[in-house]
């Protein structure tokens, strides 16, 4: 059962883009710019305007999922096509949305990767008619979101380059077979076998992480349930400010489960809130990957939280996302 469940081809997406185009020589490539989950959306000023700039805000700027406040999926910035032609500064930023509406069009979408700069994600729409913009953005709005958010990972791991924490690290690598990169920002709290807590601490927020893995036994193991069960069996090591208080899931609100894309292994994604349970109120998001090991064999359990009371706390967890993205395997354990 286990080797024919790995085996299992799940589609990520039912939408395919109509085609890619090339980039730019990859060795003249500059670094991207852009603050994390920025989309930079170049349309002109006739266009950018009205019910058509509401469509695009409302469908850019929709909640993000799992959050215990609301904040939206993107910040959104405006540029007309003159300023992207005329400007290397914009051609650099990581993610950009180029809509152009002409009678001509026949409705094309393509995308390209790190086509001026790197990591870069671009799609260009374009598209007949006004009417077609909202309808479009929103056929391609599941994709959208996911490659950029792909794109965010390659740059938080380029900025914890230069301070990681190689300590940590291969103590994280001796107890686990596998290594995952944090930056000198963070610490270890608890470490079993098996099992490890660490988090990153400022004065206005805490991002830490639950590392755990267990027996692979049946497929139900990627169930939302059983995903939440174990997950709450690792957060009963964490400890609350208060006596006998411990962190736990939030069953009360609805938390999503899905298969995702995760360095050719196999895992499924949950996002959902965490509290304390006993004395205290504290909570947040988390997401947690539940990856089949590479042996069949054994589950890998990341999780990355985010204590941020009163603050906002979508980018923290895409720090957070993103680090988890960093697991591997050295090749002596592959």
């Amino acid at each position: 059962m286990k080797k024919s469940f790995f085996a299992i081809i799940m589609l990520t997406s039912a939408l395919m883009l109509v085609s890619c185009f090339n980039s730019t020589n990859p060795n003249t490539k500059r670094g991207s710019s852009g603050k994390t989950l920025e989309v930079l959306v170049v349309a002109d000023n006739d266009l950018y305007c009205g019910s058509v700039k509401d469509s695009i805000l409302a469908i850019l700027q929709q909640p993000q999922e799992c959050l215990n406040q609301p904040e939206q999926c993107f910040d959104v910035v405006n540029v007309p096509e003159s300023s992207l032609k005329n400007s290397d500064m914009f051609k650099t930023h990581r993610n950009l949305i180029m809509i152009h509406v002409a009678d001509t069009n026949k409705n094309v979408v393509k995308m390209a990767n790190d086509y001026w700069a790197q990591p870069q994600i671009m799609f260009d729409f374009k598209l007949s008619s006004r009417d077609s913009v909202a309808p479009f953005l929103r056929r391609y709005m599941p994709i959208i979101k996911k490659e950029v958010r792909k794109c965010e990972h390659p740059r938080i791991l380029r900025a914890y380059k230069s301070i990681e924490n190689y300590e940590l690290m291969q103590k994280l690598r001796n107890n686990f077979g596998f290594e995952i990169t944090v930056s000198n920002e963070y610490y270890l709290c608890k470490m079993n076998p098996g099992f490890a807590w660490l988090r990153k601490e400022t004065q206005d927020m805490s991002i830490g992480f639950i590392i755990s893995t267990l027996p692979y036994k049946k497929s139900t193991d990627f169930e939302q349930a059983t995903i939440l069960d174990n997950l709450d069996s690792s957060m009963k090591n964490i400890p609350g400010p208060v006596d006998s208080s411990y962190m736990s899931t939030e069953r009360r609100v609805e938390s999503i489960t899905q298969r995702v894309e995760f360095n050719d292994l196999y895992c499924v994604e949950t996002r959902g809130l965490w509290r304390l349970r006993g004395k205290g109120f504290l909570g947040g998001p988390f997401v947690n990957y539940t990856i089949l090991a590479p042996d069949g064999e054994n589950l890998i359990m990341l999780t990355g939280y985010v204590m941020a009371p009163g603050k906002n706390k979508r980018d923290y967890l895409m720090q957070a996302e993103s680090i988890c993205y960093t697991l591997y395997f050295p090749e002596d354990k592959q």
